[in-house]
């Protein structure tokens, strides 16, 4: 309404001008000016809602950069030359710093998982709010996902032993079977000093302090481009192979919806496809022509063609039998 108000600003000063019962409302040049100053502000809460409320891309790894946002944003405001907005803004910090204190750990680390932002940019985030203490944030941030990442890798390598458990391979080392007992570099040496248990101890402890984990690695590669267009969860289905277990981890994390709208929705099209003409449909056809309706309008198709209609139908035969 505001950025409208603004388009027409001329027209309704106009009218202003020509009618003397709305002269009491036409605005001054100061008040205007107000007017797009404060739909500036807003704008902010706007866009970053309707990005929270979207269904047809993940929100989880947006959670963090909105309400960072938001909070730069109040904390600017509060600052700025726009005493106007100061009382009203400050009442809004005091509600949204509940909020804040409370931040969500997983959905943080959801942003770390993006490959956008990854652990730089929460750095940056928090050192443009809390400056020198920024790291203690960070640091809370980074232990939860380590931990979190480190029950994944429990849970793969307790699921791997498991397979290998259950299979018949034999366990039997194939090069000492291969030798038989024709080992003919087996030399001996001589002495009481055997250095091949010791030898052993070096290799792993080599190996130990070497490794580095999936989340380690992933971490160290550089950041995509910041505002590129990408499908986050395309990424992490092509990742899967080089991160087998923080893949795992991220789809998880990802598939937390930030706000109830897409649920909401998916209720609202209950409604309309159980009507009371179509009440006795099974909940088994209902699903189906709930997704099926979803899947199409993702694609582009409209549900009122009949094309679509065709389909549908010919769905709740095969479904109904």
């Amino acid at each position: 309404m505001l950025e409208s108000s603004l388009y027409y600003k001329d027209v309704l000063d106009y009218w202003g001008q020509r009618d003397k019962d709305y002269q009491l409302f036409a605005l001054s040049n100061e008040e205007w000016r107000n007017v797009a100053i404060l739909c500036k502000f807003l704008k902010v809460f706007y866009d970053v809602t309707c990005v929270f409320s979207g269904s047809n891309y993940p929100t989880a790894n947006l959670y963090f950069r909105g309400v960072w946002k938001v909070h730069k944003v109040l904390l600017d405001t509060v600052k700025g030359p726009y005493s106007f907005l100061t009382p009203m803004v400050k009442q809004m910090q005091e509600k949204f710093n509940k909020y804040w204190a409370e931040y969500s750990l997983i959905l943080s680390c959801a942003a770390i998982l993006d490959p956008r932002y990854k652990l730089n940019y929460v750095q940056y985030c928090f050192t443009t709010i809390y400056g020198i203490h920024a790291s203690d944030f960070v640091e809370t941030i980074l232990s939860n996902l380590r931990l979190l990442f480190d029950e994944y890798v429990k849970k793969s390598k307790s699921t791997s032993s498991s397979l290998a458990g259950s299979s018949n391979v034999s366990d039997k080392n194939p090069v000492d079977s291969s030798l038989g007992e024709h080992n003919v570099n087996n030399v001996d040496f001589g002495g009481d000093f055997d250095e091949s248990d010791d030898y052993k101890r070096y290799l792993n402890e080599s190996s130990t302090r070497s490794e580095k984990s999936q989340l380690d690695i992933y971490l160290e590669e550089p950041e995509l481009e910041l505002n590129s267009q990408i499908d986050v969860l395309d990424y992490w289905s092509k990742s899967s192979v080089r991160y087998n277990e923080l893949s795992l981890l991220a789809c998880d994390l990802l598939a937390i919806p930030i706000s109830t709208v897409a649920s909401e929705s998916a209720f609202s099209m209950g409604k309309k496809v159980i009507t009371p003409l179509r009440s006795s449909l099974k909940p088994k056809t209902a699903q189906a022509v709930v997704c099926l309706d979803d899947w199409m309008r993702a694609k582009g198709f409209s549900t009122g063609n009949y094309y679509s209609r065709f389909i549908v139908i010919i769905l709740y035969y095969f479904l109904s039998i």
